[in-house]
């Protein structure tokens, strides 16, 4: 088991609370996707619904239905951490259980994810203050603790088909999970918040009778091509009124 000691989250009060801006009551995948984020396959999906999560990554690689980085990696993690464990994608093995769900929960992370399914779910779900937990699915084995070889932590993985460091933000609701660099958090929060910001604005186009249709044909431009741009431009200014150009 290789561990990068070098790579120890350190999240100070005012980075703590830029990451619960991420916590907007309305906030979605799709805002930080569309604000710059990245998305997890959907084959990742929360196995506990109306539950959501954001945090700083703490990462995990192991091979199918191996329990040891996944434990190692716990038992390093830091209230608000998030677990990402790239566990091989779908498999009847699985490398999380009740046991180890109970004790994040107690230690209070953020949440966990792990590309491979999930078991204990009955155990899960009966837990008092459980976490979130995205997963693919559940499967009833493992294949054991494993050696040392089995699997890393602190490493960059690929998780649902994405690359995740520890140290980047996860932010996982109903929809999927998505993932910022940590370099880019501020920007993507900035743009993910206008992205509200435009919910609202849409919403009152609407409401003074014209269609979402209307809108997005005026925001498209003459070729589509600078769809994001103009969006943001007019969440930007006073009023709900077409641009000028």
């Amino acid at each position: 088991m290789s561990t990068n000691t070098q790579n120890q989250i350190t999240t100070t009060p005012a980075e703590r609370a830029m990451i619960e801006k991420f916590l907007h009551p309305r906030m979605t995948t799709e805002h930080i996707w569309s604000g710059g984020g990245m998305v997890m396959s959907n084959r990742i999906r929360s196995m506990l619904p109306g539950k959501r999560f954001v945090g700083r990554a703490l990462t995990a690689r192991t091979l199918a239905g191996f329990t040891r980085a996944g434990q190692e990696a716990l038992a390093q993690a830091q209230p608000g951490d998030v677990l990402v464990i790239a566990a091989g994608g779908p498999s009847e093995l699985s490398p999380w259980g009740g046991m180890v769900h109970w004790n994040a929960s107690r230690d209070k992370l953020a949440g966990v994810v792990v590309d491979g399914p999930t078991r204990d779910m009955v155990e899960i779900k009966a837990l008092e203050n459980a976490i979130p937990l995205f997963a693919c699915g559940q499967a009833p084995a493992i294949a054991g603790f494993g050696a040392p070889t089995t699997g890393a932590i602190r490493e960059t993985v690929m998780c649902g088909g994405i690359p995740v460091s520890t140290g980047d933000l996860v932010y996982g609701d109903d929809d999927g999970v998505a993932v910022v660099p940590w370099a880019k958090v501020e920007q993507v929060l900035d743009l993910a918040l206008k992205g509200i910001i435009f919910d609202d604005k849409e919403q009152a186009w609407v409401e003074s009778g014209r269609s979402v249709f209307d809108l997005l044909t005026m925001l498209s431009g003459v070729d589509g091509s600078n769809y994001k741009e103009r969006k943001f431009r007019w969440v930007g200014q006073d009023g709900i009124e077409p641009l000028k150009d």
